[in-house]
């Protein structure tokens, strides 16, 4: 993933004096296997955020229409993201995809509320990043951000200078169980630990 490494370290240079980048518990991330990534989602600058914070590259799963035109459709399949279109048959088939980049020992991203949301509050997160780390037995890394929304709010068309950080959190461990009851328990540790972080 020579493309998405050039990137990473292209937003780190930017992002040092812009947004005052700075992580906290870096060490906390999984150095090798399989690992869900999640963050909650406040501005379109959250996946570079998340990214940067990570050594390790991410399969982040983006909404589809982020790639209708011609150079957002090269980019992101560059960076190896995985498309994802709402509802039915083609939600399943990312979801897919990304099982079998946990089972190949990758990592993936979601931003669990599955949307930019207000600042203020988490939202009702989506059950997927709880399913995947259930059905292949991966670990999740919650991730907080702050300041991304001042950086670049929801609507303007561009990211302008304000400090932003990112805290890593501990890697949480899926339910030895499996099935709905699993999924729940630990969508609700996670949406947990996002408020803490």
């Amino acid at each position: 993933m020579i493309f998405y490494r050039v990137i990473r370290r292209l937003f780190l240079i930017l992002a040092a004096p812009m947004f005052r980048f700075r992580v906290a518990g870096r060490e906390l991330v999984p150095r090798r296997g399989p690992a869900v990534v999640v963050a909650p989602h406040r501005s379109w600058l959250d996946p570079a955020c998340v990214g940067a914070a990570i050594e390790r590259p991410i399969r982040f799963l983006i909404v589809d229409r982020m790639y209708h035109k011609p150079w957002a459709r090269w980019f992101y399949r560059a960076m190896r993201s995985i498309p994802v279109q709402k509802g039915g048959a083609t939600s399943r088939a990312a979801l897919r995809q990304a099982l079998a980049c946990l089972r190949r020992g990758e990592m993936v991203g979601i931003f669990p509320e599955g949307r930019v949301v207000s600042e203020w509050s988490l939202g009702g997160l989506h059950a997927g990043a709880a399913m995947l780390a259930v059905r292949s037995g991966s670990p999740v890394v919650p991730v907080g951000i702050e300041g991304s929304a001042d950086a670049w709010p929801h609507g303007r068309p561009y990211p302008g200078p304000a400090p932003v950080s990112v805290r890593i959190g501990s890697a949480l461990k899926p339910p030895e169980q499996t099935g709905k009851d699993a999924v729940a328990m630990l969508t609700d540790s996670i949406e947990q630990a996002l408020r803490e972080l």
